[in-house]
Order: structure tokens, then sequence, then C-alpha cells
């Protein structure tokens, strides 16, 4: 069943943000430097989607549909199938529902939804409790069959990369998107049993740097060393982000790779993103700590100067699957040799499941990747934030 919602003042795009009435922290209260709250009651927003086409929002089960300007309650009954339309839609609303979970798309989520007009496009967010957006993004960044340990090392890594967003919102719609940009989350179709445990088992943990929540960067493979932050992103120089040494993720199938790169391919994948490209005359490549830094590119218009980790994007998922590589010139390109697989910065999470093998727990494999840290409760008594 569907049907479409009419009333005229039916999503406004010039609202940005509409407080909840009883079950969400107010914007003061998520955005201050200051949490006084259990952190597993927090709500955080995260964006799923930006279209200028349909989405459908459905629930099995009771639904309500609030208009968030207004607070006039536009629909409260049964479950139904409702079509958001970017062309109807002038004031955002709140979407719950009670006994099943609201989809978007048929993908089911935990929460509720909002549904923003911005700039003629519609905006779809998911509103929230932290422990049960990990629920899914614990589930989708590691393999839910290792160690607790190193499953625990990941709930705590990616809950304290939340608390770091959430503190960082300063009037925005929404806290985190849904992709890797920040942490890759699905919903509910990909939760685990192991990694809900986890979750569940480290409530409130979160790893903090001077009793702030650190930027917890983590990777698949570092392939023997993790990267220094401020070598992979420009202005990042972080003392809890500096390489160490691992000798724990040799189990990982990426811990050693060869690609090879045609002239073809480089200036192809060059071109999606910078003008005026010509032939490709050289390309040299800046190392630090065994990573690419940096990569010149001379061709035939001139010179592009890029960082390593801009270079590796470039390219396809899995093509460069990190900057620890060597380049050796063929007939008609680069053949490279590379050791692990992401950015390299942060907790190795190959290496979080070696530690755990070896009887390591989850506070130690936090502390050995991030250098100085404390693992402290983000409780109203523990957490200050200041």
């Amino acid at each position: 069943m569907s049907f479409s919602i009419s009333k005229a003042a039916f999503f406004c795009a010039a609202l940005i943000l509409a407080g909840f009435s009883s079950c969400t922290p107010s914007e003061k209260f998520l955005i201050k430097q200051n949490i006084h709250s259990a952190g597993s009651k927090i709500y955080i927003r995260v964006l799923l989607e930006v279209t200028d086409s349909r989405v459908l929002i459905s629930s099995e089960s009771r639904m309500k549909i609030t208009d968030q300007k207004s607070q006039e309650i536009l629909y409260n009954g049964k479950g139904k199938s409702i079509y958001f339309q970017p062309d109807k839609v002038s004031s955002p609303v709140q979407i719950e529902s009670w006994g099943s979970p609201l989809s978007v798309d048929k993908v089911p989520y935990r929460g509720m939804i909002e549904v923003h007009n911005i700039l003629g496009k519609i905006n779809i967010i998911n509103v929230i409790k932290i422990n049960e957006y990990l629920y899914s993004v614990v589930a989708g960044e590691i393999i839910s069959t290792w160690p607790d340990e190193a499953l625990k090392a990941q709930a705590v890594a990616a809950r304290t990369y939340t608390y770091h967003h959430l503190l960082k919102r300063n009037g925005a719609i929404y806290d985190l998107d849904n992709t890797n940009n920040f942490q890759v989350y699905k919903g509910i179709s990909v939760e685990k049993e192991s990694t809900t445990n986890a979750v569940n088992a480290t409530v409130d943990k979160i790893a903090c740097e001077n009793n702030k929540p650190i930027v917890a960067f983590f990777h698949s493979a570092c392939g023997g060393i993790t990267a220094d932050d401020k070598d992979v992103w420009t202005g990042d120089n972080k003392c809890y982000l500096r390489p160490v040494k691992c000798n724990y993720c040799r189990e990982s199938p990426y811990y050693s790779w060869e690609e090879n790169l045609s002239l073809y391919e480089i200036r192809e994948c060059l071109n999606k993103e910078y003008r005026g490209i010509g032939r490709i005359t050289g390309i040299r490549f800046q190392r630090k700590d065994n990573r690419v830094s940096a990569a010149v590119i001379s061709h035939t218009n001139g010179v592009l100067n890029l960082t390593g980790n801009e270079f590796r994007l470039l390219f396809p998922v899995k093509k460069i699957k990190s900057m620890f590589f060597l380049a050796k010139k063929t007939n008609n390109g680069l053949k490279l040799k590379g050791h692990g697989w992401g950015h390299g910065v942060g907790m190795c999470q190959w290496g979080a499941k070696g530690m755990a093998e070896k009887g390591a727990d989850y506070i130690e494999i936090l502390k050995y990747y991030y250098k100085g840290i404390q693992i402290i409760n983000a409780g109203p008594e523990e957490y200050a934030g200041k």
C-alpha cells in the first residue's frame, strides 16, 4: 500500500534542524564539548542518502509522521509504504515506528528517519542510538568470526570515532554519512551476534587523549608498520597516530601484493579528476617511512603534484591497496609491489586479530596502535570532554 502526503506545510528546506520532543538530546547538548549522559543513550544522525528521485519509506507496524517545523502529526496509524518526492517536500519530517524497523527503499534501519529537502534534493537521515548504530558498523568493518578481543577493539575504535565526529557537528543536520568517508553503515541486515556482543561488552568505552575522544582511524592491514597520519593527510599531526611496527598481520591476504598500471590507465584515472592531463612523460614518487607520501606526475601540459593517498584513491578499490609499495618502470607503465590494504593509519585490523590470538585483550590492542591514550567511560562522571 502507498499514498502521498499533500499538506502544504509538508517538507521545508529552510529548517536546518528541529529538536525532538522527549527521546533525543537537544542540539546544544549534542555539539557542546561536554557529555552529561551515558553514551549508550545518545542519539547520532547518519546521512543515508541524498537524491533527486523519490524515496520509499515503509514499516510493517504502527507508524507516526510528524512535521518538524509545526510539530503537527501528519499520520499516526498502521504501517504504510510512503513515497517521498522532492517536488512535494517543503518541511522536514520525523518518521517513527513501533514493533518493526523502518525501511528506506526496502533496507531496514533501527531508530527514526528524518526527511529533509535541501536545495531540491531529499536528504534521508537515520536518527539512532550510538550502540544500535555500532551494531551495524562493527559488523560491516571487521570479520565477525575473528576473536572476541579483536571485535571489542574494533567496537571501541568505532565508538570513539563516532564520538569525535559527534562533538564536531556545529549545526549540521547530520554527524556522519553511511559510506567509507566515515564508517560503513548498512542498517540491520548486516548485524551479527558476535559483533553485537562486542559492542555491548564495551558499552560506553572510548579511547581518549587529554580526556577528548581521539580520531580512531583504522584500516585492514598495515603490511608490517602503520603510517604516520601527517604523511597521509595534509595538516594532520596527532601524537597518538605515530607509526608502530606490526608483526601481527602476516595472515592477511593483502600483506603482500602486486599490480600493473599502464600509462593509459593512469592517464584515464587522472582525467576523471583533473583537466588538461597530457601524455604522461614521467612519474616520481616521494617516500616517507617506507610509504609513498607524494606523487609527481609530469605530462606534456605540465606537472601534477599529489599526495600519496590522493594518487591511491584515483584508482578503483583494491587496485592500489596501500601506499606501502615500490614501483618499477615497465614497457607501458609501472609494476607495483606492495604491502597492506588501506591508508595504514591507526589500528591495523588484521594486526588486532593477530594480537588477540596471542592473548592480548582489547585494551592492550588499542594502546598498542594508538600511543598514549586512555580507555575511559563516556558516562556522566568519567567523561568531561574538556
